[in-house]
């Protein structure tokens, strides 16, 4: 929740609409000096705004249409000069996490299909923290090349391919299972409980694909 606007990151902390105003806006993104700046810096604490988004070269005809478009959205919005900026989880009433609301959330919300097996994952015998890492994997949550570079358009990552193999690019699927390194890592895995198995397209195939070799564990 925007206070003072000294905490919040104008470009890339979502305070504003529905999406981060430098994901909304890119081309305007591109073209300010510093990206790594507070609401405050930007718009100041009065009404009217006194603008500074120092721009590092004049605006195209694009960009002053972006540019428009955005300052016209903040009529309504104004700082609260007393009062600190603070952070509220939009999925629970109270504004404060709650473990129950993520999960619920992913669980709703996540566009999967119905047959993935939530109870194997949730209900398996192993430490808590390996089964949200399975399921931030599985719904391709995890921070990988392909991911961020879909958050941050605007940022060209180098290198952009996987540091295990350094032959193809970093997604989920194949940091986790189609890496040669992590391959070998499976056939060792089910050499060792005498299963048979052929790769499967991703983490969430092979998630549902039922192993009578492995337990609950």
């Amino acid at each position: 929740m925007v206070g003072d606007g000294e905490r919040i990151w104008f470009w890339e902390d979502l305070w504003w609409g529905d999406q981060p105003l430098g994901v909304r806006y890119p081309r305007l993104l591109r073209v300010v000096t510093d990206k790594n700046i507070p609401i405050s810096s930007i718009l100041g604490s009065t009404r009217p705004f006194s603008w500074n988004f120092n721009f590092h070269r004049n605006l195209s005809d694009s960009e002053i249409e972006d540019l428009e478009s955005f300052m016209r959205s903040l009529d309504r919005f104004h700082l609260s000069p007393s009062v600190p900026d603070m952070r509220s989880w939009s999925l629970s009433p109270t504004g404060l996490f709650i473990v129950k609301s993520f999960f619920f959330a992913l669980s709703q919300c996540s566009g999967l299909p119905s047959i993935f097996p939530t109870k194997l994952v949730w209900n398996s015998q192993v430490p808590f923290k390996i089964k949200s890492f399975v399921w931030l994997v599985a719904h391709k949550k995890v921070n990988t090349n392909d991911m961020l570079q879909l958050r941050r358009p605007y940022k060209a990552l180098s290198p952009d391919i996987c540091m295990m193999c350094m032959k193809h690019g970093e997604t989920v699927d194949h940091l986790f299972l189609h890496c040669s390194l992590t391959m070998g890592l499976w056939h060792k895995l089910f050499q060792l409980t005498k299963t048979d198995w052929v790769p499967p397209r991703s983490i969430f195939d092979m998630l549902s694909t039922n192993f009578n070799g492995f337990g609950s564990s």
